[in-house]
């Protein structure tokens, strides 16, 4: 498995991620053992990234995901997951649901700290939002060691050319537009080298189904 450094993270992570959306079945209905045996099966491969949300099957992905890695080594697996949207309609991204949030994760997920945190589709409300209030409290968390880097996803593109020049992210997710059929992220290119952020843009994040 190739690796590289991810964004402003020291995290060397594999080219190819492990997805946790489907373990709240997102796509079909799983159990909790097939669950579990996935992710083993993915972390003895080397695809030892792994990304969730507490929206991903409104909390059922974060749930099974904690019974699977809860037995491993935290040295063996990084993590990352979200805060901000918990339904298709739920947002909220407040400092104080962002802290409730946080800890609802690392108590459904069974660790003591999450090595990425991410501001869940950010362009469901006001960009002053994220950058006045959200932000800040992802950055007091990594002061605090409850998470070690912060950062931001979402679908527009010109979301993050209004964003990122405002906040020190260390990595972002971006989606859709970084395949064979739109390459349209590229022209995010000059800004997130600029940021230290150009590692992100080549990551490629693999939703089981």
């Amino acid at each position: 498995m190739k690796r590289r450094i991810l964004g402003k993270t020291e995290l060397d992570v594999p080219v190819l991620s492990f997805g946790a959306s489907s373990l709240g079945s997102v796509f079909r209905d799983i159990d909790r053992d097939e669950g579990i045996r996935t992710v083993h099966a993915a972390v003895d491969a080397g695809m030892n990234y792994i990304d969730v949300s507490p929206y991903y099957g409104l909390t059922k992905a974060e749930t099974v995901l904690g019974e699977a890695i809860r037995s491993l080594p935290r040295s063996s697996y990084m993590l990352s997951t979200k805060a901000g949207r918990y339904g298709e309609n739920e947002f909220d991204f407040s400092r104080q649901r962002i802290l409730d949030s946080v800890q609802e994760s690392l108590d459904r997920l069974h660790t003591e700290y999450i090595d990425i945190l991410f501001l869940h589709d950010i362009e469901f409300v006001p960009a002053e939002i994220i950058v006045e209030e959200a932000f800040p409290t992802l950055l007091r968390l990594k002061e605090q060691g409850v998470i070690r880097h912060a950062g931001i996803c979402g679908l527009p593109l010109p979301l993050f050319e209004k964003v990122l020049p405002q906040i020190d992210a260390d990595a972002i997710i971006s989606y859709c537009h970084y395949s064979l059929n739109d390459t349209s992220l590229l022209s995010l290119l000059p800004l997130l080298e600029k940021k230290k952020l150009a590692s992100s843009m080549l990551r490629l994040f693999l939703w089981a189904c």
